[in-house]
């Protein structure tokens, strides 16, 4: 078996198994220690409460959006084009129709896609050079904070070139960007239960938990 056909087949399931087991093992650990900690939680449990802050922090309606309505709106538009790209890529939806599974769904327009592509890419630019410029975010930042960064938007910036063949006349990127794309995608995928990208799944554990708090304690959300 030569690389490709590793990275192809093998690394995928690896990814993939990483990504699932990962994030299972995260939200367990979550509840567990919850359970130890944060028994308010479960005593004063309310599905209205946990509802409104999902609702308020999906959609912009939080207190947020008036502190810093520009960084606000552009989370909001990075986090749908992280998810609606890689989902409704037909070029993806292809490779499930020609997969065991035979899966198949409405793909977005090509040219939405790609805009997509290109304004997600252009707010990862914004988000490194906004903890570059800042006193403070520079502070506190790390240097993993760069890498999610640049590890969230590698998978982007692989795809589109290989889609619209951008770099086929330089020799090693023009003969590797799918296999570039594969493992871009891979790294992110094993990445995500490991590191703070798991904050698109304990997402929504912390807001209920929050909401409830709050929820109990007469406060606006």
């Amino acid at each position: 078996m030569d690389f490709y056909a590793f990275v192809e087949g093998p690394l995928l399931w690896i990814a993939c198994l990483t990504f699932i087991i990962g994030t299972i093992m995260r939200v367990v650990l979550v509840f567990f220690i919850s359970s130890k900690k944060d028994k308010p939680f479960y005593q004063y449990f309310s599905w209205k409460w946990v509802l409104a802050t999902w609702f308020r922090w999906l959609l912009p309606l939080n207190k947020d959006l008036a502190k810093n309505p520009l960084f606000a709106i552009l989370v909001y538009v990075f986090h749908i084009c992280l998810i609606a790209v890689p989902i409704w890529l037909s070029g993806h939806i292809s490779l499930w129709e020609m997969s065991r599974f035979e899966w198949s769904w409405r793909s977005l327009p090509g040219a939405w896609a790609d805009w997509m592509t290109l304004i997600l890419l252009a707010i990862s630019v914004y988000f490194i050079l906004r903890r570059l410029i800042s006193p403070d975010l520079r502070l506190i930042s790390t240097v993993s904070d760069y890498l999610l960064i640049l590890v969230t938007a590698l998978p982007f910036l692989t795809g589109y070139f290989l889609t619209h063949g951008t770099l086929e006349s330089v020799p090693f990127f023009g003969e590797n960007m799918s296999l570039l794309h594969m493992l871009s995608g891979e790294l992110m995928l094993i990445l995500i239960p490991l590191t703070r990208l798991s904050h698109s799944i304990l997402f929504f554990f912390s807001r209920a938990a929050t909401g409830v708090e709050f929820g109990r304690r007469g406060y606006s959300m």
